[in-house]
């Protein structure tokens, strides 16, 4: 390993704990302040704009101030990310703000492994979300029969969003494998062995849903007493957190590494993109035709529990849709193995 590449994996995670330690800080405030606004918004008329942030705040939970404050974080700190890894070293014929690989990278060990282009892309990707998207909506049809949902009496909502759905999750999809397995994955690649490297940006796939797994159990909280310390217990010092752990982290930490897997043996992006976009929209799709039967059990709630990708039965489809993964890549690895080698 190199000591630079060491240390760019540890300037990922530096970002990544600091964009969180921010916006549990400042989320508080957001959520005291919008709330505020939505009440002086009742007797007081303001503009059209601040008219809808008045209403979107009164009707918004803390969850919904958290994710935006995470987000505009992570995004706030991401140029001084980039310049702190230092990819302006070889800057020549690059856009500033590419995160591949240096040019001459190879896909050893030590090197890294770039993303490249890929004549069976779109292939991978439209079987990608084919296989993850029929595999969960299978499992929530079995779910469904085993009595831990139940199918909701109106489905016009979900026929008349499906292609707004269907748009914003390759959108999302896109996004989240560009930074994930693109950038964060690249980085980690030159610094340890693949297996370790996409066991680690599994880890920070999954803690991303881990954390905002701590609002279930706190859908309304008092705005008079919110601080940043109470956030933080809430997130991270709930008494459910083991259950927390196996029922959300395992199942979307396996499936970070099943996306990792996909990414390194193609070296491109084409079929993790269909393999989130399928997981994603199953999951949507799935919410808006079902609601969960409260389950009091706790060893049956570790097997399924109120999401179609949580629990001991998505993470086993997980372990089908990986399987799946592993034999379409195989003779495509071999063969562009091969192709490198001559």
């Amino acid at each position: 390993m190199k000591t630079s590449s060491i240390a760019d994996t540890v300037r990922i995670w530096v970002w990544g704990i600091s964009s969180l330690l921010i916006a549990i800080t400042v989320s508080p405030l957001a959520f005291n302040a919008g709330k505020a606004l939505s009440e002086l918004s009742v007797t007081k008329d303001f503009n059209g704009a601040v008219n809808k942030i008045a209403a979107w705040s009164g009707a918004a939970q803390l969850k919904d101030f958290f994710a935006i404050c995470w987000v505009i974080a992570a995004v706030g700190l991401l140029l001084p990310l980039v310049e702190w890894l230092r990819l302006g070293n070889e800057r020549i014929g690059r856009k500033p703000w590419s995160l591949r690989l240096p040019h001459g990278a190879t896909a050893s060990q030590t090197g890294g492994q770039p993303v490249r282009p890929n004549s069976w892309g779109m292939l991978h990707g439209i079987l990608g979300f084919v296989m993850t998207f029929c595999c969960f909506i299978l499992i929530g049809y079995a779910l469904v029969k085993a009595g831990s949902f139940s199918w909701v009496e109106d489905t016009s909502a979900l026929k008349r969003d499906f292609w707004a759905d269907f748009g914003l999750m390759l959108m999302v999809a896109y996004i989240v494998e560009f930074f994930f397995r693109c950038a964060v994955l690249g980085v980690f690649l030159r610094a340890m062995k693949p297996l370790l490297a996409i066991a680690l940006a599994g880890m920070m796939f999954a803690s991303v849903q881990f954390v905002m797994s701590g609002f279930t159990n706190y859908p309304m909280v008092d705005d008079e007493t919110l601080t940043p310390f109470k956030l933080a217990g809430m997130l991270f010092l709930s008494g459910d957190f083991l259950e927390r752990a196996f029922v959300v982290f395992l199942p979307w930490f396996a499936f970070g590494c099943v996306l990792g897997w996909a990414r390194w043996r193609t070296a491109s992006l084409w079929l993790p993109v269909g393999l989130l976009m399928g997981w994603l929209l199953s999951g949507m799709v799935f919410s808006k035709a079902a609601n969960p039967i409260p389950i009091r059990d706790k060893v049956i709630s570790l097997v399924a529990s109120e999401s179609l990708h949580n629990g001991l039965i998505p993470l086993l489809g997980v372990l089908v849709v990986g399987g799946l993964v592993h034999v379409i890549t195989h003779g495509y690895s071999l063969k562009s193995k091969s192709a490198q080698a001559d």
